[in-house]
């Protein structure tokens, strides 16, 4: 696994009003598009839409809104199951 810092580009942006967080967050996932995945889930406010039949979370928490660091430090474990391990205000 590796351990990704999501930050929102601009959290101000009207888009961010699609997230019940707007800080950065810790993720611990195998691909950065899972760990995207991982914030629209948890984060998601009443935005959903439907595909195949499947309710599906969307909102800000893409490649486009933004932005991901790989982080090294020893207190991320990267072993484990794929979650958000801290909120950061």
């Amino acid at each position: 696994m590796k351990i990704y810092k999501l930050t929102p580009r601009d959290p101000s942006s009207k888009v961010w009003e699609g997230s019940d967080f707007k800080g950065a967050i810790i993720v611990r996932a195998e691909k950065s598009d899972n760990a995207l995945m991982l914030a629209r889930l948890k984060y998601k406010t009443t935005q959903m839409h439907t595909i195949e039949s499947q309710e599906t979370a969307y909102g800000p928490w893409t490649g486009a809104n933004t932005d991901f660091d790989y982080v090294t430090d020893s207190k991320y474990s990267i072993e484990g199951d794929e979650e958000i391990l801290e909120e950061i205000t």
